[in-house]
């Protein structure tokens, strides 16, 4: 009887594991929105696509059905990136010219990647009167709390990430492509 006792005891446990981590991993963009901000603090180099594997790359990904909204602009150019690059400490090059040769980039090369594709999909679909991606560099708040401050490394002095901003009604939507490669996080929170 005991034993039943315990095997039924284990199984709930397991259950309630089970639905907490469904409810974690469902819920993680909302979790992670809540709990790390961004702020911007200051802009990186916006890199043109000049190089036809690039174009190339990103025309391949492109699907015969996709929208030219803006928001599935925007989703279609953090994909690209996550099936490009891997992320790296050790990616010093930040041009996504070179770096879709290289395969790897630090968070610095994959805002100038996501960028790059996102504006090119902006001027695609015609949109470059309204819209614009630009990488820039900023600081990670997590409740608050500046995490670069915590650090002594240098690689984590900032931490860059992407805004596509409306050039008319100036409303910004923010992503940051190295969570969305990690984590999946598709939006983020700018203060």
């Amino acid at each position: 009887m005991k034993k039943k006792k315990s095997t039924n005891r284990f199984a709930k446990i397991f259950f309630i594991l089970v639905l907490v981590l469904g409810a974690l991993f469902i819920f993680r963009g909302t979790i992670y929105r809540t709990a790390v901000t961004y702020k911007e603090d200051g802009s990186r180099k916006n890199y043109k696509v000049k190089d036809k594997n690039l174009a190339i790359f990103i025309e391949d990904n492109i699907k015969s059905n996709q929208a030219g909204d803006i928001e599935s602009i925007i989703d279609l150019s953090q994909k690209i990136t996550d099936l490009a690059l891997t992320f790296s400490l050790e990616g010093k090059e930040n041009d996504p010219n070179k770096t879709v040769l290289l395969r790897q980039a630090n968070c610095v090369g994959y805002a100038a990647f996501a960028a790059s594709v996102g504006n090119y999909l902006i001027e695609k679909y015609k949109l470059d009167e309204v819209w614009e991606a630009k990488p820039v560099k900023g600081k990670l708040y997590l409740f608050g709390v500046d995490m670069h401050s915590q650090f002594k490394n240098k690689s984590f002095k900032d931490h860059d990430f992407v805004i596509f901003r409306n050039k008319i009604t100036k409303k910004e939507i923010a992503i940051d492509p190295t969570a969305y490669d990690r984590f999946g996080i598709e939006r983020i929170t700018k203060k």
